[in-house]
């Protein structure tokens, strides 16, 4: 414990409130895990005769120097250091914040984390939101995501339509509102694909050759939307693509499951399901749509092609 802590202490209980303010502003220098702790004591403590001035001296604390503060064990605690950061968009803390939103910490705080690397808007955070969109947790993602939105203007437009990419069908819908709120329009052909794929116009869609077809099976495979896949994979069919055939073959193969079915049923809309052979009998009981289904999605897949033009 650092010698001046326990004379500060007792400043602290002075009726003199220049005293008081003296011992906050000294130990909003010490810069000590005990110090971050009293500070955060007197901040939330309603019969303290200065918490406003500990509060202050808190956010001081934790701006000199985030670390001690977002390596806490107490989660209220770190919880209120982010949000202190966040408001008072300290530039220096974004190497900290990265830490907290890698780590093994809560989720709640990891989200956090993000949402407060956006707030502080620095160039630097830009490369860390879009790393995060890799994580494998929706939440953090989402965060991520909220985080470039905020930073728009500094990390650029592509930052956001990445996540036009995403396995989650509801972050796709939450950047294609973004873009659309700025005026944004697609540029290539792969972004005109990706912007079909979320406008539902696969008429569009399948317009650009190898781009379409990357696209189109991705979110055929990938995507947590099953009407998504469905519609993918029966544009798919216009495109009368090797490369999809392949591609979807080569997945039913993977570890995944949920992709292995979604090739199955993919390849049926495609008129290969003999391909489903190289699943389980169990998983092809699981994967492929029964005789009913198979007629309604033939019926819809024509209704498709009919929209799209295919004769």
């Amino acid at each position: 414990m650092p010698r001046r802590l326990p004379a500060i202490k007792e400043d602290l209980a002075s009726d003199d409130s220049e005293v008081v303010a003296k011992a906050l502003n000294e130990l909003a220098g010490l810069q000590s895990t005990e110090a971050v702790e009293l500070l955060f004591e007197k901040s939330s403590d309603e019969t303290f005769s200065s918490t406003k001035l500990a509060s202050d001296a808190f956010t001081k604390s934790v701006s000199t120097c985030p670390k001690t503060a977002l390596q806490h064990k107490s989660a209220e605690l770190r919880e209120s250091a982010i949000r202190r950061l966040m408001a008072a968009k300290v530039a220096d803390a974004v190497p900290e914040l990265a830490c907290v939103l890698h780590s093994k910490m809560s989720l709640e705080i990891r989200c956090l984390s993000a949402e407060a690397l956006g707030a502080i808007g620095q160039t630097s955070s830009v490369p860390i939101l879009v790393e995060a969109r890799q994580d494998s947790t929706p939440e953090i993602r989402a965060a991520a995501l909220h985080g470039l939105q905020n930073i728009m203007q500094v990390a650029g437009e592509e930052a956001v339509v990445e996540f036009l990419e995403d396995d989650d069908w509801t972050l796709r819908q939450d950047a294609k509102e973004h873009l659309e709120s700025t005026g944004w329009m697609p540029k290539t052909n792969r972004e005109k694909v990706l912007w079909g794929i979320i406008l539902g116009r696969f008429d569009e869609a399948v317009a650009y050759g190898a781009d379409s077809v990357d696209c189109l099976v991705t979110a055929t495979l990938r995507v947590n939307d099953a009407e998504v896949r469905r519609w993918s994979a029966v544009a798919l069919t216009r495109l009368n693509s090797d490369t999809a055939a392949r591609r979807l073959r080569k997945a039913l193969k993977s570890k995944d499951h949920s992709e292995r079915a979604a090739a199955s049923s993919a390849l049926a809309i495609l008129g290969a399901s003999a391909d489903a052979e190289g699943l389980s009998e169990a998983e092809q009981m699981q994967a492929l749509p029964s005789a009913n289904i198979r007629e309604s999605i033939f019926a819809a897949a024509a209704r498709m092609l009919t929209l799209i033009g295919q004769p």
